[in-house]
Order: structure tokens, then sequence, then C-alpha cells
């Protein structure tokens, strides 16, 4: 009978604190927070999908020139990704 009373007190719910922030403190800081890093990861992203559409752009244009240059470009474009990139990216 004690063990049940005392899971019982430890379902309820504690008392706030003087320190403790509100749910809508929280949510702001956290929602400030998300503006801070958004805005230092916007750049980052608009590079990465420029990178990836130069090489899409290529492999359009070379596809309205015929079937050899169209290979000739997924060749370079893939043995691009594997060493190129790899190595600026750091892996």
């Amino acid at each position: 009978m004690k063990k049940k009373i005392t899971r019982m007190k430890s379902l309820t719910l504690k008392p706030k604190k003087k320190n403790e922030k509100s749910s809508e403190e929280t949510w702001y800081l956290s929602l400030e927070m998300m503006k801070k890093v958004s805005s230092m990861a916007a750049p980052m992203v608009a590079v990465s999908v420029s990178q990836y559409l130069l090489q899409v752009i290529s492999m359009i244009m070379a596809g309205h020139v015929d079937e050899l240059s169209l290979s000739a470009v997924a060749i370079a474009t893939s043995l691009t990704n594997v060493t190129a990139f790899s190595l600026l990216f750091g892996f």
C-alpha cells in the first residue's frame, strides 16, 4: 500500500519554481534562437542548392545537343561529385 501512495505522489504535478520560465517565454526564446540559426544557415543552403543546380543545368543543356555530349557531362559530373566536392565537404 505504501508503494502505491509514493507512486501516486510521484505522478502529481510539481509546483512551479521561481526561476522556471513559462511555456510562452520558452517558446519565444526558441523562436529567437531559430531566427538566429536560420540567418546563418540560409547562405549555406543557397550555396549548396546553386552548386547542385549548376550540374543539373549543365546536363540539361548538354542533353539538348546530342547523346554523346550528355554522356560526357554525366561522367564529368559524377567524377566531380566523387573527387572535388567530397574533398570540399570534408568527407
